[in-house]
């Protein structure tokens, strides 16, 4: 059985209750038999994160002005608290970092492909997180990948590096010290060469790092699949199996550093490896793109900025196959779509205003 996590990152102002999709085209249910069977969504389904409503939104693909989410994940059973940013892996299962500053909880919640409703979270991971944000995985090991800040620590900003496959208590990896440069870590995405990008808000720089060796082969047998089981516990908080124990901070410098950014919060990679930065830059937001192996003050390539991009305070960045770029906007509290190669003071080609609460982190669906 996977692991259960539990984080938390904003303090939230309630819990949406929400009802299960229904359609005839239904596929697998979204946890154990119980509420969330969702509809076979598309590829490039946009997901978001309300961290004021405790609820993820799901867009069709290639929404248009003023669209309307087609189905959320949201509710008390969920155990979302403080949903923060979204990664899938590759059986299309939504991983979410969640914090609530209120309370001080953390935690990561797993959710069943085509997840829906009010639904179970099929596992969660709460050992060594205290401030999770920005979440990537590795599409071959499974292994995940969560900036996080730990203020008890000695050196108190991390990568933590957790498998999503094994059973028992397997030890994550911490990476951490003086040597990494993380300062204030916020998003993190990975290319296709196995490089690990962070988005350090406290320094203006975006770090990379070659992927760590793999993990530990873990003790005992593996789940033959990742199904969630027949009667799963309502609650995702750890029990159970012993939740993984972080190992000692791995000190390992960057190979490669973007510097000269305002506060940069959310990073992706496309195919080319080109980067693409989020950053609010002090009252002059932007999204700033980089070529394939830029580093030290690099130029960018294309930089959306100006009035008529509607940026406010920009939290996460994401580019489809085609080069569209979404924004998760949280100063706007708006998802904004750009046209590949948009670049200067360009209006988006859609904008979704996002009423339902404070929008942190995006995700598209594969």
């Amino acid at each position: 059985m996977l692991r259960r996590l539990t984080l938390g990152f904003f303090s939230l102002a309630c819990a949406v209750a929400v009802a299960a999709c229904s359609s005839s085209d239904t596929t697998p249910l979204s946890s154990g038999g119980v509420s969330g069977i969702g509809p076979n969504f598309a590829p490039n389904s946009v997901y978001s994160a309300s961290s004021t409503n405790n609820a993820i939104y799901i867009y069709a693909p290639n929404p248009v002005a003023k669209a309307t989410p087609i189905s959320q994940i949201g509710g008390t059973t969920t155990a979302l608290d403080g949903p923060q940013y979204l990664a899938f892996d590759n059986l299309k299962h939504l991983f979410v970092t969640n914090h609530n500053a209120g309370t001080g909880k953390a935690a990561i919640e797993e959710y069943q492909t085509f997840a829906t409703g009010d639904v179970i979270a099929l596992n969660g991971i709460s050992t060594g997180l205290t401030d999770p944000r920005g979440i990537a995985i590795d599409q071959k090991t499974g292994d995940l990948f969560i900036a996080n800040v730990n203020p008890a620590a000695a050196f108190p900003n991390e990568l933590l590096v957790f498998p999503t496959t094994s059973t028992g208590s397997i030890g994550g990896r911490v990476i951490s010290g003086n040597l990494t440069q993380l300062n204030s870590p916020t998003g993190v995405a990975l290319d296709s060469s196995n490089n690990v990008y962070v988005a350090n808000r406290g320094s203006g720089t975006v770090t990379v790092y070659a992927l760590p060796s793999p993990t530990p082969v873990p003790s005992g047998s593996p789940s033959p699949t990742p199904s969630p089981t027949p009667t799963p516990n309502p609650s995702a908080s750890p029990s159970g199996s012993p939740s993984p124990t972080p190992a000692p901070g791995q000190n390992v410098a960057p190979v490669q550093i973007i510097t000269g950014l305002g506060a940069p919060t959310g990073v992706a990679v496309d195919a080319a490896k080109n980067v693409y930065v989020a950053d609010p830059d002090g009252g002059n937001p932007s999204i700033d793109v980089f070529a394939a192996g830029a580093g030290g003050a690099a130029v960018p390539t294309r930089k959306i900025i100006g009035s008529s991009t509607g940026l406010n305070v920009p939290t996460d960045v994401k580019v489809d196959a085609n080069g569209t770029l979404y924004v998760g906007d949280s100063g706007a509290n708006a998802i904004l779509i750009f046209a590949p190669n948009a670049t200067g003071n360009v209006a988006p080609a859609a904008t979704i205003p996002f009423s339902a609460g404070t929008l942190i982190g995006l995700a598209l669906s594969p």
